[in-house]
């Protein structure tokens, strides 16, 4: 199963630009895997564009969340590779809104 990162006190799931196998670009939810270590942490957040001056960049405010293959899936979905939109998961759903 895969793994993403959550804000804890959002619930925001960490996203940003990434590239395909294909070599496109999308905009998506990040993940592992397998359980990032706190380099491959340090790296997704700047990769999602958070400044490293930011208190959301210290890696304390974000918990490790294990998905499904669908989760991850529906998660990206409600994203609709845009990156104006931010995906939350709260009370047991995911919920998604414009930022």
């Amino acid at each position: 199963m895969p793994y993403t990162l959550k804000h804890l006190q959002t619930g925001t799931l960490l996203a940003g630009f990434q590239v395909n196998g294909y070599e496109l670009t999308y905009y998506g939810i990040f993940l592992w895997d397998q359980v990032p270590d706190s380099e491959q942490i340090v790296v997704g957040l700047a990769k999602a564009g958070i400044d490293a001056a930011d208190a959301a960049f210290q890696t304390l405010q974000w918990e490790l969340f294990e998905l499904t293959e669908h989760e991850a899936k529906m998660a990206n979905v409600k994203l609709r590779n845009d990156p104006r939109r931010a995906v939350y998961h709260r009370n047991g759903t995911f919920q998604a809104s414009s930022v």
